[in-house]
Protein backbone atom coordinates (compact mmCIF):
# COMPACT_ATOMS: atom_id res chain seq x y z
CA UNK A 1 0.00 0.00 0.00
CA UNK A 2 1.32 3.24 -0.95
CA UNK A 3 0.73 6.30 0.87
CA UNK A 4 0.91 9.78 -0.73
CA UNK A 5 1.55 13.00 1.65
CA UNK A 6 0.92 16.48 0.09
CA UNK A 7 1.16 19.57 1.71
CA UNK A 8 -2.89 20.77 3.05
CA UNK A 9 -1.77 24.31 3.88
CA UNK A 10 -3.31 27.47 1.74
CA UNK A 11 0.43 29.13 1.90
CA UNK A 12 1.85 26.44 -0.55
CA UNK A 13 3.27 28.61 -3.40
CA UNK A 14 5.13 26.81 -6.52
CA UNK A 15 8.22 24.60 -6.01
CA UNK A 16 9.97 27.04 -8.25
CA UNK A 17 8.94 30.07 -6.14
CA UNK A 18 10.45 28.61 -2.96
CA UNK A 19 13.36 27.62 -4.68
CA UNK A 20 13.99 30.90 -5.76
CA UNK A 21 13.30 32.25 -1.97
CA UNK A 22 15.92 29.68 -0.81
CA UNK A 23 18.78 30.65 -3.31
CA UNK A 24 18.06 34.56 -2.75
CA UNK A 25 18.76 34.08 1.12
CA UNK A 26 21.75 31.48 0.63
CA UNK A 27 22.88 29.38 2.03
CA UNK A 28 24.09 31.05 4.79
CA UNK A 29 21.38 32.99 5.37
CA UNK A 30 19.05 29.65 5.96
CA UNK A 31 21.41 27.91 8.22
CA UNK A 32 21.07 31.11 10.43
CA UNK A 33 17.14 30.93 10.28
CA UNK A 34 17.15 27.50 11.10
CA UNK A 35 19.84 27.19 13.82
CA UNK A 36 21.99 30.40 14.35
CA UNK A 37 21.79 32.89 17.60
CA UNK A 38 23.08 36.27 18.17
CA UNK A 39 25.69 35.18 20.16
CA UNK A 40 27.09 33.67 17.53
CA UNK A 41 28.27 36.93 16.40
CA UNK A 42 29.58 37.38 20.35
CA UNK A 43 32.49 34.73 19.49
CA UNK A 44 36.00 36.66 20.05
CA UNK A 45 37.73 33.79 18.60
CA UNK A 46 40.41 35.71 16.73
CA UNK A 47 40.96 37.14 20.49
CA UNK A 48 41.10 34.40 22.58
CA UNK A 49 42.57 31.58 20.34
CA UNK A 50 45.32 29.80 22.25
CA UNK A 51 48.78 28.47 20.71
CA UNK A 52 49.56 26.73 23.80
CA UNK A 53 50.36 22.89 24.32
CA UNK A 54 47.43 21.13 26.25
CA UNK A 55 45.91 17.49 26.59
CA UNK A 56 42.43 17.70 25.88
CA UNK A 57 39.91 15.09 26.25
CA UNK A 58 36.12 14.77 24.49
CA UNK A 59 34.06 12.19 25.48
CA UNK A 60 31.01 11.52 23.09
CA UNK A 61 30.82 11.51 19.36
CA UNK A 62 26.97 12.97 18.97
CA UNK A 63 26.18 15.84 18.18
CA UNK A 64 27.61 18.40 20.64
CA UNK A 65 31.06 15.86 20.90
CA UNK A 66 31.61 16.28 17.11
CA UNK A 67 30.46 19.89 17.66
CA UNK A 68 32.70 20.36 20.58
CA UNK A 69 35.84 18.79 18.44
CA UNK A 70 35.80 20.90 15.33
CA UNK A 71 35.74 24.04 17.12
CA UNK A 72 38.12 23.46 19.52
CA UNK A 73 40.69 22.08 16.92
CA UNK A 74 40.50 25.67 15.63
CA UNK A 75 40.62 27.83 19.15
CA UNK A 76 43.51 25.72 20.03
CA UNK A 77 45.38 24.40 16.95
CA UNK A 78 48.25 23.31 19.16
CA UNK A 79 46.49 21.41 21.57
CA UNK A 80 46.42 17.45 21.48
CA UNK A 81 42.71 16.51 21.01
CA UNK A 82 41.59 13.50 21.98
CA UNK A 83 37.69 12.32 21.27
CA UNK A 84 36.82 8.89 22.86
CA UNK A 85 33.41 7.52 21.48
CA UNK A 86 32.71 3.59 20.45
CA UNK A 87 30.47 4.66 17.48
CA UNK A 88 31.35 4.15 14.30
CA UNK A 89 27.92 5.90 12.82
CA UNK A 90 26.79 9.11 13.36
CA UNK A 91 23.22 9.36 13.48
CA UNK A 92 21.64 12.84 12.86
CA UNK A 93 18.72 12.65 15.11
CA UNK A 94 16.89 15.83 13.76
CA UNK A 95 16.27 13.79 11.07
CA UNK A 96 14.29 10.63 12.53
CA UNK A 97 11.24 12.49 11.92
CA UNK A 98 11.48 13.35 8.59
CA UNK A 99 12.70 9.91 8.27
CA UNK A 100 9.34 8.25 10.14
CA UNK A 101 7.47 10.14 8.09
CA UNK A 102 8.45 9.51 4.58
CA UNK A 103 10.52 12.71 3.88
CA UNK A 104 14.14 10.70 4.18
CA UNK A 105 15.49 7.58 3.76
CA UNK A 106 17.19 5.99 7.29
CA UNK A 107 20.61 6.28 4.97
CA UNK A 108 20.27 10.18 4.47
CA UNK A 109 20.75 10.59 8.10
CA UNK A 110 23.88 8.55 8.54
CA UNK A 111 27.39 8.95 8.18
CA UNK A 112 30.73 7.13 9.28
CA UNK A 113 31.98 9.02 12.16
CA UNK A 114 35.55 8.59 10.83
CA UNK A 115 34.55 10.96 7.52
CA UNK A 116 33.34 13.66 10.38
CA UNK A 117 36.20 13.92 12.58
CA UNK A 118 38.28 17.04 12.62
CA UNK A 119 41.97 16.74 10.93
CA UNK A 120 44.91 15.97 13.46
CA UNK A 121 42.12 14.90 15.98
CA UNK A 122 42.75 11.25 17.94
CA UNK A 123 40.00 8.73 18.08
CA UNK A 124 39.95 6.10 20.75
CA UNK A 125 37.31 3.24 19.71
CA UNK A 126 36.55 2.55 23.48
CA UNK A 127 34.08 3.77 26.07
CA UNK A 128 34.52 5.47 29.04
CA UNK A 129 33.34 4.08 32.11
CA UNK A 130 34.57 6.51 34.86
CA UNK A 131 35.80 9.85 36.19
CA UNK A 132 38.87 10.73 38.01
CA UNK A 133 38.99 14.29 37.81
CA UNK A 134 41.06 14.52 40.99
CA UNK A 135 43.77 12.54 39.14
CA UNK A 136 42.52 14.41 35.40
CA UNK A 137 41.93 11.24 33.75
CA UNK A 138 38.72 8.65 32.63
CA UNK A 139 38.98 5.15 32.00
CA UNK A 140 37.69 2.92 29.24
CA UNK A 141 35.59 -0.31 28.61
CA UNK A 142 38.82 -1.65 26.99
CA UNK A 143 40.77 -0.37 30.90
CA UNK A 144 42.33 2.24 29.44
CA UNK A 145 43.53 5.45 31.48
CA UNK A 146 43.63 8.40 29.45
CA UNK A 147 44.87 11.90 31.18
CA UNK A 148 43.93 15.37 30.19
CA UNK A 149 44.45 18.59 31.10
CA UNK A 150 40.99 19.84 30.02
CA UNK A 151 38.20 17.63 29.64
CA UNK A 152 34.60 18.10 27.91
CA UNK A 153 31.53 16.05 28.84
CA UNK A 154 29.24 15.67 25.88
CA UNK A 155 27.98 12.12 26.42
CA UNK A 156 24.35 12.97 25.51
CA UNK A 157 21.28 11.03 27.92
CA UNK A 158 20.09 7.33 27.89
CA UNK A 159 15.95 6.65 27.09
CA UNK A 160 14.34 4.95 30.28
CA UNK A 161 11.50 3.12 28.69
CA UNK A 162 11.95 0.35 31.46
CA UNK A 163 10.53 3.92 34.20
CA UNK A 164 7.29 2.80 32.58
CA UNK A 165 5.89 -0.10 34.40
CA UNK A 166 4.93 -2.66 31.72
CA UNK A 167 7.19 -1.40 29.23
CA UNK A 168 10.90 -2.03 27.50
CA UNK A 169 12.35 -0.72 24.55
CA UNK A 170 11.73 -4.05 22.92
CA UNK A 171 8.38 -3.34 22.97
CA UNK A 172 8.66 -0.19 20.56
CA UNK A 173 7.20 -1.94 17.06
CA UNK A 174 4.85 -4.10 18.67
CA UNK A 175 1.29 -3.85 20.39
CA UNK A 176 0.65 -0.57 18.71
CA UNK A 177 3.70 0.69 20.33
CA UNK A 178 6.09 3.39 18.54
CA UNK A 179 8.49 5.36 19.57
CA UNK A 180 10.37 8.04 17.22
CA UNK A 181 12.89 8.15 19.72
CA UNK A 182 14.41 4.81 19.82
CA UNK A 183 17.92 4.66 18.41
CA UNK A 184 21.09 3.21 19.35
CA UNK A 185 24.21 5.42 19.21
CA UNK A 186 26.55 2.84 19.55
CA UNK A 187 25.15 0.88 17.28
CA UNK A 188 24.19 4.04 14.97
CA UNK A 189 20.46 2.76 13.99
CA UNK A 190 17.47 4.28 14.03
CA UNK A 191 14.92 1.55 14.85
CA UNK A 192 12.30 4.32 15.84
CA UNK A 193 12.19 6.28 12.86
CA UNK A 194 11.25 3.11 10.50
CA UNK A 195 9.42 1.83 13.20
CA UNK A 196 7.19 4.97 13.28
CA UNK A 197 7.06 4.79 9.43
CA UNK A 198 5.24 1.28 9.80
CA UNK A 199 3.27 2.79 12.82
CA UNK A 200 1.46 5.77 10.74
CA UNK A 201 0.93 3.07 7.98
CA UNK A 202 -1.20 0.59 10.51
CA UNK A 203 -2.98 3.68 11.52
CA UNK A 204 -3.39 4.63 8.15
CA UNK A 205 -5.02 1.24 7.35
CA UNK A 206 -7.13 0.41 10.50
CA UNK A 207 -8.79 3.98 9.30
CA UNK A 208 -10.08 2.32 6.45
CA UNK A 209 -12.00 0.10 8.42
CA UNK A 210 -12.75 1.52 11.59
CA UNK A 211 -12.54 4.18 14.27
CA UNK A 212 -9.03 4.74 16.09
CA UNK A 213 -7.37 5.72 19.14
CA UNK A 214 -4.12 7.62 19.22
CA UNK A 215 -2.46 8.53 22.18
CA UNK A 216 0.78 10.53 22.41
CA UNK A 217 2.50 9.94 25.73
CA UNK A 218 4.39 12.58 26.61
CA UNK A 219 7.52 12.44 29.38
CA UNK A 220 8.22 14.31 32.41
CA UNK A 221 10.71 17.10 31.36
CA UNK A 222 13.32 17.60 30.78
CA UNK A 223 12.65 15.41 27.75
CA UNK A 224 15.23 15.50 24.72
CA UNK A 225 14.37 17.02 21.61
CA UNK A 226 11.29 19.36 22.81
CA UNK A 227 8.45 19.29 20.67
CA UNK A 228 9.28 16.06 18.91
CA UNK A 229 6.22 14.22 19.56
CA UNK A 230 4.32 17.45 18.79
CA UNK A 231 5.72 16.83 15.12
CA UNK A 232 4.85 13.33 14.92
CA UNK A 233 0.88 14.36 16.00
CA UNK A 234 0.45 17.01 13.81
CA UNK A 235 2.13 15.09 10.68
CA UNK A 236 0.02 11.81 11.37
CA UNK A 237 -2.74 13.37 11.42
CA UNK A 238 -1.64 15.53 8.73
CA UNK A 239 -1.39 12.46 6.85
CA UNK A 240 -4.73 10.80 6.70
CA UNK A 241 -6.25 14.46 6.17
CA UNK A 242 -3.46 14.22 2.74
CA UNK A 243 -4.87 11.15 2.30
CA UNK A 244 -8.22 12.77 1.73
CA UNK A 245 -10.46 9.65 1.73
CA UNK A 246 -13.57 9.00 2.91
CA UNK A 247 -14.99 6.38 5.57
CA UNK A 248 -18.68 6.38 5.81
CA UNK A 249 -19.14 9.95 4.42
CA UNK A 250 -16.38 11.04 6.35
CA UNK A 251 -12.86 12.49 5.92
CA UNK A 252 -10.48 9.64 6.86
CA UNK A 253 -8.64 11.98 9.45
CA UNK A 254 -12.20 12.48 10.84
CA UNK A 255 -12.08 8.32 11.91
CA UNK A 256 -9.10 9.00 14.04
CA UNK A 257 -8.97 10.44 17.37
CA UNK A 258 -5.88 12.02 18.81
CA UNK A 259 -5.25 11.93 22.75
CA UNK A 260 -1.33 13.86 23.79
CA UNK A 261 -1.18 13.59 26.93
CA UNK A 262 1.27 15.75 29.30
CA UNK A 263 3.00 15.63 32.27
CA UNK A 264 3.01 19.16 32.55
CA UNK A 265 0.93 21.98 32.84
CA UNK A 266 1.93 23.43 29.22
CA UNK A 267 2.22 21.88 25.85
CA UNK A 268 5.85 23.70 25.66
CA UNK A 269 7.93 25.21 27.84
CA UNK A 270 8.07 28.88 26.49
CA UNK A 271 4.61 30.77 27.12
CA UNK A 272 4.32 32.75 23.80
CA UNK A 273 5.11 28.85 21.74
CA UNK A 274 2.72 26.97 24.13
CA UNK A 275 -0.15 29.14 23.18
CA UNK A 276 0.62 29.61 19.16
CA UNK A 277 0.62 25.25 19.57
CA UNK A 278 -2.52 25.15 21.38
CA UNK A 279 -4.17 26.89 18.88
CA UNK A 280 -2.87 24.93 16.03
CA UNK A 281 -3.90 21.62 17.97
CA UNK A 282 -7.15 23.29 18.48
CA UNK A 283 -7.65 24.12 14.78
CA UNK A 284 -7.63 20.31 14.12
CA UNK A 285 -10.73 19.00 15.85
CA UNK A 286 -9.88 15.81 16.44
CA UNK A 287 -6.90 15.96 19.21
CA UNK A 288 -7.41 16.74 22.53
CA UNK A 289 -4.66 17.41 25.20
CA UNK A 290 -4.49 16.41 28.82
CA UNK A 291 -2.68 17.77 31.03
CA UNK A 292 -1.06 16.92 34.43
CA UNK A 293 -1.10 13.29 33.31
CA UNK A 294 1.96 11.47 33.73
CA UNK A 295 2.46 7.69 32.11
CA UNK A 296 2.77 5.45 34.96
CA UNK A 297 2.45 1.98 33.19
CA UNK A 298 0.92 0.16 30.37
CA UNK A 299 -1.01 -2.69 29.65
CA UNK A 300 0.27 -3.76 26.57
CA UNK A 301 -2.39 -6.47 25.94
CA UNK A 302 -5.70 -4.75 26.54
CA UNK A 303 -4.22 -1.74 25.30
CA UNK A 304 -4.87 0.70 27.99
CA UNK A 305 -2.30 3.48 29.54
CA UNK A 306 -2.73 4.37 33.42
CA UNK A 307 -1.72 8.10 34.50
CA UNK A 308 -1.18 9.57 37.61
CA UNK A 309 -2.88 12.66 37.65
CA UNK A 310 -3.86 15.18 40.14
CA UNK A 311 -7.03 13.75 40.84
CA UNK A 312 -5.32 9.48 41.30
CA UNK A 313 -5.29 7.20 38.72
CA UNK A 314 -6.70 7.63 34.95
CA UNK A 315 -6.98 5.12 32.66
CA UNK A 316 -6.98 5.93 28.80
CA UNK A 317 -7.35 3.19 26.44
CA UNK A 318 -6.29 3.52 22.97
CA UNK A 319 -5.04 1.46 19.48
CA UNK A 320 -1.79 3.14 19.07
CA UNK A 321 0.41 4.35 21.35
CA UNK A 322 2.78 6.83 20.86
CA UNK A 323 5.95 7.30 23.71
CA UNK A 324 8.32 10.16 24.59
CA UNK A 325 10.99 8.28 26.89
CA UNK A 326 12.08 9.32 29.96
CA UNK A 327 15.69 10.66 29.82
CA UNK A 328 18.50 9.91 32.47
CA UNK A 329 22.07 10.45 32.11
CA UNK A 330 24.41 7.78 31.57
CA UNK A 331 25.60 5.71 34.08
CA UNK A 332 29.52 6.84 33.62
CA UNK A 333 28.30 10.53 34.86
CA UNK A 334 25.75 10.03 37.18
CA UNK A 335 27.98 7.61 39.70
CA UNK A 336 30.92 9.90 39.30
CA UNK A 337 32.08 13.22 41.05
CA UNK A 338 31.09 15.03 38.33
CA UNK A 339 27.18 14.56 38.89
CA UNK A 340 24.97 17.17 40.40
CA UNK A 341 24.47 15.15 43.70
CA UNK A 342 20.95 16.52 44.79
CA UNK A 343 17.98 17.82 44.01
CA UNK A 344 15.76 17.51 40.69
CA UNK A 345 18.85 17.14 38.69
CA UNK A 346 21.12 14.55 40.36
CA UNK A 347 23.16 12.47 38.30
CA UNK A 348 23.53 14.99 35.87
CA UNK A 349 26.74 16.45 34.99
CA UNK A 350 26.89 19.49 37.18
CA UNK A 351 28.04 23.21 35.40
CA UNK A 352 27.69 26.42 35.55
CA UNK A 353 24.66 27.58 33.94
CA UNK A 354 26.40 30.34 32.48
CA UNK A 355 29.95 28.79 31.43
CA UNK A 356 29.23 25.42 31.56
CA UNK A 357 32.19 25.25 33.56
CA UNK A 358 32.31 22.70 36.24
CA UNK A 359 31.94 24.29 39.85
CA UNK A 360 34.80 22.62 41.35
CA UNK A 361 37.15 20.80 38.44
CA UNK A 362 37.88 24.10 36.69
CA UNK A 363 39.35 22.19 33.87
CA UNK A 364 35.68 20.41 33.32
CA UNK A 365 33.30 21.37 30.82
CA UNK A 366 30.04 20.24 29.73
CA UNK A 367 27.85 20.42 26.54
CA UNK A 368 24.70 19.02 25.16
CA UNK A 369 22.23 16.90 26.90
CA UNK A 370 24.12 15.76 29.43
CA UNK A 371 23.94 19.01 31.38
CA UNK A 372 22.26 18.76 34.61
CA UNK A 373 20.14 21.83 33.45
CA UNK A 374 16.47 21.45 33.00
CA UNK A 375 16.15 23.20 29.97
CA UNK A 376 18.04 23.08 26.52
CA UNK A 377 18.11 19.97 25.66
CA UNK A 378 18.22 20.09 21.61
CA UNK A 379 20.83 20.70 18.67
CA UNK A 380 20.06 24.28 18.52
CA UNK A 381 21.16 24.31 21.59
CA UNK A 382 24.49 22.24 21.35
CA UNK A 383 25.60 24.47 18.77
CA UNK A 384 25.36 27.64 20.84
CA UNK A 385 27.20 25.87 23.44
CA UNK A 386 30.12 24.86 21.39
CA UNK A 387 30.45 28.97 20.03
CA UNK A 388 31.14 28.95 24.29
CA UNK A 389 33.03 26.60 24.85
CA UNK A 390 35.45 26.99 22.26
CA UNK A 391 36.40 30.43 23.49
CA UNK A 392 35.98 29.99 27.39
CA UNK A 393 38.67 27.11 27.22
CA UNK A 394 41.23 29.02 24.62
CA UNK A 395 40.71 32.07 27.10
CA UNK A 396 41.69 29.61 30.09
CA UNK A 397 44.53 28.43 28.66
CA UNK A 398 45.77 31.95 28.09
CA UNK A 399 45.33 31.86 31.70
CA UNK A 400 42.29 34.51 31.55
CA UNK A 401 38.70 33.91 32.79
CA UNK A 402 36.07 32.89 30.29
CA UNK A 403 34.78 35.41 28.01
CA UNK A 404 31.09 33.78 26.75
CA UNK A 405 28.00 33.23 29.01
CA UNK A 406 25.22 31.13 27.52
CA UNK A 407 21.67 32.50 28.17
CA UNK A 408 20.16 29.43 27.88
CA UNK A 409 19.14 29.34 24.32
CA UNK A 410 17.14 26.32 22.86
CA UNK A 411 15.35 25.77 19.11
CA UNK A 412 12.80 23.33 18.06
CA UNK A 413 10.98 23.05 14.53
CA UNK A 414 7.44 21.56 15.71
CA UNK A 415 6.59 20.37 12.02
CA UNK A 416 2.81 21.57 12.10
CA UNK A 417 1.82 20.10 8.98
CA UNK A 418 3.38 18.95 5.87
CA UNK A 419 5.20 21.97 4.28
CA UNK A 420 4.60 23.93 7.83
CA UNK A 421 7.26 24.34 10.42
CA UNK A 422 6.55 26.64 13.62
CA UNK A 423 10.50 27.36 14.37
CA UNK A 424 10.37 27.84 18.15
CA UNK A 425 13.40 29.77 19.35
CA UNK A 426 13.44 30.52 22.87
CA UNK A 427 15.26 30.65 26.22
CA UNK A 428 14.05 30.46 30.34
CA UNK A 429 13.43 34.58 29.69
CA UNK A 430 10.94 33.87 26.77
CA UNK A 431 11.28 34.10 22.78
CA UNK A 432 14.75 34.33 21.60
CA UNK A 433 13.94 34.47 17.62
CA UNK A 434 17.29 35.29 15.52
CA UNK A 435 15.55 37.31 12.95
CA UNK A 436 12.51 39.89 12.89
CA UNK A 437 9.82 37.37 11.95
CA UNK A 438 7.71 36.04 15.24
CA UNK A 439 8.39 32.85 15.91
CA UNK A 440 4.86 32.06 16.94
CA UNK A 441 3.97 31.42 13.48
CA UNK A 442 4.61 28.20 11.03
CA UNK A 443 6.04 29.12 7.72
CA UNK A 444 6.95 27.16 4.82
CA UNK A 445 10.19 28.73 4.56
CA UNK A 446 11.19 26.83 7.95
CA UNK A 447 9.80 23.57 6.72
CA UNK A 448 12.11 23.70 3.38
CA UNK A 449 14.98 25.26 5.30
CA UNK A 450 14.60 21.87 8.04
CA UNK A 451 13.80 19.35 5.25
CA UNK A 452 16.04 20.17 2.37
CA UNK A 453 18.89 22.40 3.86
CA UNK A 454 19.69 21.44 7.58
CA UNK A 455 21.01 17.88 6.78
CA UNK A 456 23.35 19.26 4.27
CA UNK A 457 24.08 21.84 6.72
CA UNK A 458 24.45 19.45 9.88
CA UNK A 459 27.07 17.14 7.95
CA UNK A 460 28.99 19.80 5.99
CA UNK A 461 28.79 22.97 8.36
CA UNK A 462 27.92 22.37 11.73
CA UNK A 463 30.24 18.94 12.30
CA UNK A 464 33.30 21.49 10.81
CA UNK A 465 32.81 24.02 13.06
CA UNK A 466 31.52 26.54 10.94
CA UNK A 467 27.83 27.08 11.80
Amino acid sequence: MKISYKHTTSEQGTDLKRRDALKAMGLGGAVLLAGGTPASAKTTLSTFASRKKASIVIVGAGTAGMTAAARLRRSAPNADITLIAPNATHLYQSGQVFAAVGAYRIYDIRRPTASLLPDNVTWIKDEVTGFEPDKNRVLTKAHQSVRYDYLVVALGCEYDYEAIEGLRASDIGSNGIASVYLNNIKEGTSEGAVLSRIWMKQIYRKAKKSEVKVLFADAPAPVKGEGTALSMLFLTEDMLKGNGLLYHGKPLHQKVHFTMTRAEKTLFPSAKIDKALQKVAKRKKNIAIDYEHRLKRIDKVRKIAVYDTPDGEAEIAYDYLHITPQIRPPQAVRQSPLAVQEGKMRGWLEVDAKTLQHPTYKNVFGIGDVLGLDFAKSGGAVREQAILLQDNIASIMEGKPPVLTYNGYSASPVKTAYGKVLLAEYNPKGLAPTLPLDPTQPRWIWWEVDLHIMRHAYFGLMMRGMM
